[in-house]
C-alpha cells in the first residue's frame, strides 16, 4: 500500500483533550484511505492518547517527537 503524505499538517499544540482528537477526525474524514494526516500535538496527555484514539478507529498511527502521522484506515 502506498502513502499519500500530503501537506496535510495541524498544529494542535495548545488545544486541549478530547478537542485534538475531534479536530483530527474532522480533518481525516475528507481523506482516502491511505492518506496521511501529521499532527503536532503538546506531549503528555494529548501524544498519549490521539494515537490511541486514531488506533481503536483502525487508522495507524506513528509518534516521532511531538509529531503524529496517521494513515487513514
Amino acid at each position: 500500500m502506498s502513502v499519500d503524505v500530503s501537506d496535510t499538517t495541524l498544529d494542535l499544540r495548545g488545544v486541549i483533550c478530547p478537542l485534538n482528537w475531534v479536530k483530527a477526525r474532522l480533518a481525516l474524514e475528507p481523506l482516502e484511505p491511505g492518506d496521511a494526516l501529521r499532527l503536532r500535538l503538546d506531549p503528555g496527555e494529548a501524544l498519549e492518547n490521539v494515537p490511541r484514539s486514531a488506533r481503536d478507529e483502525g487508522h495507524r498511527a506513528d509518534v516521532a517527537g511531538d509529531l503524529v502521522t496517521i494513515v487513514k484506515g
